[in-house]
């Protein structure tokens, strides 16, 4: 046999390519592994972050800027990128994109989608730096790449009307939403329904989505501009509404409230109703008006309204004309239903010692009372009357004389400076107590200022130079609800020259009427800018049997924060086949009605009267009789989902 000769470097040349080229896919490769997935983890953080900062505050820059420091974090990116185009998308989606000094690239695509929401998609880019696979490469680092999406505030999950049952799909009989009535329903925000909808004519408006789980359109309904209501083709910022199927809403199963206050008797002639536990069906009639005091009522037996003014808002006597001080309103809100409990004031000038100062004033009256939750009180006051002048001569006192309205617990008196009349400004001069009950039992003969006629009754105060001394001011810079501090915020125009006036909106600190759903206080009781922990005087119907039936009277009654503005709550185990929503001139419910076992009829026009609401959503919703408009408002709905990844 021959001998062989040879050299091994050859094959050790081989083997060594093949061990580097292992080496370079088990350790550059893991590398390569990780930090990719620490790049999508990054972005999708960043889209989550973005999504819900937009949610919080309503701000695209303040969001995209969120979403790049997330991502800087979580990479652990500490110097600052150098960003350019944050702003707020337009009828195209805005991009926005930071570069960090290792030259990693965040990009941001921005889009407003209307009912759809917002979305967030964001692409993110770094090199990666090899080590052992650069002797198998050009030396060229290889780019990273991760992209993740972001949406959030879609009206699908939070809709104005919402039915979870299927009737209607995959052979059920009946219809899940149906709307049969006169007139159009405009409903603005979304239309929801696991099983079918069913309009008898085209009489269904929805600016916004409408989504019916197993049908590819409904006929009679027609799709408008989101959010201004108007007909399409839709100008940016509108955004057209569409059909859509396929979808199944999840009940969000929403609970109930904690507690309840204790026993209660049935309602009387006691004007003002505390919270509790209520045995039997209140059955409101008579054409009377009851005050909801701020909490939860249960009502183990049902909820009726015949003829009755239910209500927690609390307003103040003679309701002015908006865009006026002295002209007083013809539509007081608690004269509804011909219900004759508004209350009002009047001023007249009186001999008696330790005189006024001579000269003209403006005399304008809030309501003020206390509710308590949590066992934290919390003061409320109205929006202002109307103003009344009087001019006080050499030796004359000023004298207030007030028929009671419902809730109020005392008046606060506010006067204008010295000769400014009805001019204002207004200056906390004192308060009013209410003395004794308020009751309904005969409301005919109000409003009066002396003698018993008047059951809701009637209260006085003397104002001298005790109480208004001579450099008495108003003052912007007093804390309110302090001496000579200024009168909240007026009320706004009605939603129709036919209804009583709306409450202030929602205002930074103490502006809105420190009463009703415009008005944020902080658990220690001072204002705050809303949302807040708490709204005082809020409400929350609570219905474990029987039925809602508003039929010929009116229910306006506004949930609050603290309990996730749940206006009525019908817990799963209430298979009411028929709540009633009706209304005789002026029913609201701020918040949502939820009853998911429950059927809910809507029969009236009258029964959302109000510029927001958190809509409806049961089994199923019928709509009959005069068909009213719906508008849903995230300020008055449960806490909306947080941001969803949705790519």
């Amino acid at each position: 046999m021959r001998f062989q000769r040879g050299q091994a470097i050859v094959l050790i040349a081989i083997m060594l390519a093949v061990l580097v080229g292992m080496a370079a896919l088990a350790i550059d490769g893991s590398r390569a592994y990780a930090a990719r997935r620490d790049l999508q983890a990054a972005v999708d953080s960043a889209a989550l972050a973005g999504a819900d900062k937009l949610q919080q505050t309503g701000n695209y820059t303040t969001a995209e800027q969120a979403a790049t420091s997330i991502f800087g974090a979580n990479l652990r990116l500490y110097a600052a990128p150098s960003c350019s185009g944050y702003g707020s998308p337009g009828a195209a989606p805005l991009a926005a994109t930071c570069t960090y000094p290792d030259g990693t690239v965040l990009t941001q695509l921005v889009s407003s989608l209307g009912p759809q929401g917002s979305r967030f998609s964001l692409v993110a880019s770094r090199m990666l730096q090899l080590e052992f696979a650069k002797v198998l490469t050009n030396g060229a680092s290889p780019t990273i790449t991760a992209a993740a999406s972001g949406g959030v505030n879609n009206l699908l999950f939070t809709p104005a009307i919402a039915a979870l049952t299927q009737a209607g799909c995959g052979g059920a009989g009946g219809a899940a939403i149906s709307v049969n009535g006169s007139g159009t329903l405009n409903v603005s925000g979304d239309v929801v329904a696991n099983g079918s909808i069913t309009v008898a004519s085209s009489n269904l408006r929805v600016a916004g989505d409408i989504y019916a789980r197993c049908q590819g359109s409904v006929g009679g309904a027609a799709n408008a501009c989101y959010p201004s209501g108007l007909s399409t083709p839709c100008s940016y910022p509108d955004v057209a509404g569409n059909t859509r199927s396929g979808f199944r809403l999840a009940d969000p199963a929403y609970p109930g409230p904690s507690s309840f206050g204790s026993s209660q008797g049935a309602p009387g002639s006691n004007v003002v109703l505390r919270p509790g536990t209520y045995a039997g069906d209140p059955n409101f009639n008579g054409g009377d008006c009851w005050f909801l005091s701020g909490g939860a009522y249960d009502w183990q037996a049902g909820y009726t309204n015949n003829l009755g003014l239910v209500s927690n808002e609390l307003k103040p006597p003679d309701e002015p004309v908006v865009g006026s001080t002295t002209s007083i309103s013809t539509h007081q809100f608690w004269n509804t239903d011909g219900a004759n409990c508004a209350g009002s004031f009047q001023v007249n000038n009186i001999g008696g010692p330790n005189a006024l100062d001579m000269g003209n004033w403006g005399v304008v009256l809030t309501s003020v009372r206390t509710d308590t939750y949590g066992g934290v009180s919390y003061v409320r006051e109205s929006a202002p009357s109307a103003c009344r002048s009087v001019h006080v001569h050499n030796g004359e006192v000023l004298q207030v004389q007030v028929s009671n309205l419902p809730g109020a617990t005392s008046y606060n008196v506010y006067l204008s400076n010295l000769n400014n009349g009805c001019n204002g400004p207004w200056g906390l001069a004192g308060n009013i107590p209410v003395v004794g009950t308020v009751s309904n039992s005969n409301t005919n003969p109000c409003p009066a200022f002396s003698g018993a006629g008047c059951s809701l009754g009637h209260e006085t105060i003397i104002f001298d130079n005790t109480l208004v001394p001579d450099t008495f001011a108003p003052s912007a810079v007093a804390a309110a609800g302090t001496f000579e501090s200024y009168v909240p915020a007026a009320e706004s125009a009605p939603l129709s020259p036919s209804l009583p006036n709306s409450n202030p909106p929602q205002g930074v600190g103490s502006g809105g009427d420190r009463a009703n759903e415009g008005n944020c206080e902080s658990v220690g009781g001072s204002y705050v800018t809303c949302p807040g922990p708490i709204t005082p005087g809020a409400v929350e119907l609570y219905i474990p049997s029987g039925c809602l039936r508003t039929t010929s009277g009116d229910t306006y009654v506004f949930s609050g924060f603290q309990y996730d503005w749940l206006s009525v709550y019908e817990p799963p185990a209430n298979a009411c086949l028929t709540n009633t929503l009706g209304g005789a001139a002026n029913s609201a419910y701020v918040g949502l009605v939820y009853a998911p076992s429950a059927g809910v009829s809507v029969t009236s026009a009258y029964s959302f009267e109000v510029a927001g609401t958190g809509g409806v959503m049961a089994n199923t919703v019928s709509f009959t009789g005069a068909l009213p408009s719906i508008t849903y408002s995230a300020s008055y709905a449960p806490v909306p989902p947080a941001s969803r990844l949705t790519g």
